[in-house]
C-alpha cells in the first residue's frame, strides 16, 4: 500500500474513524470505572473484616484475661444471676412512680355506662377527661 492511497483512505473515512475513537475511547473509561469501583469494594471489606477480627480479638482477651477470672472465683454465682437478671432472696425491685395511684373507692366508682357507649362518646369523654 502506498502513502498516497492510505491517506486516501483516511479522509474518505475520517468521520467513521473519529467515532470509532470516540466509542472506543468511551468503553475504556467505563472499564476503568469499573475497575476502580471493584477496586474500592474490595479495600472496603477487607478493612471491614480486619476490624471484625480485632473485635473478636478483643472479645477473646476479654473473656480470657478479666471475665474468666470473675467466673472462677466465689462471686460466680452473683454475676451470673445477675446478668440473667435473677435476683436473690435479700434483694427487690423499687419501682419509682410519678403519679399518684388511684385508690380503691375512685376505681370502684366509675360508671358502668361508659362501657356502653359508642367509640366517638368515648373519644370524646377521653378528650374531655385529659383537658380538664
Amino acid at each position: 500500500m502506498r502513502k498516497d492511497d492510505l491517506h486516501n483512505i483516511i479522509t474518505k473515512h475520517w468521520n467513521k474513524i473519529k467515532i470509532f475513537w470516540g466509542i472506543f475511547a468511551i468503553a475504556v473509561m467505563l472499564l476503568a470505572i469499573k475497575t476502580y469501583v471493584n477496586y474500592s469494594v474490595i479495600t472496603q471489606e477487607i478493612e471491614k473484616v480486619n476490624t471484625d477480627i480485632n473485635n473478636t480479638r478483643q472479645e477473646i482477651a476479654y473473656s480470657e484475661n478479666f471475665y474468666s477470672k470473675y467466673l472462677d472465683s466465689e462471686y460466680s454465682l452473683y454475676f451470673l444471676s445477675h446478668k440473667n437478671n435473677v435476683l436473690f432472696d435479700w434483694e427487690y425491685i423499687i419501682k419509682v412512680s410519678t403519679t399518684p395511684k388511684q385508690s380503691q373507692q375512685e376505681i370502684t366508682q366509675t360508671p358502668q355506662t361508659e362501657i356502653n357507649e359508642t367509640p366517638q362518646q368515648s373519644r370524646n369523654r377521653f378528650i374531655k377527661s385529659k383537658i380538664k
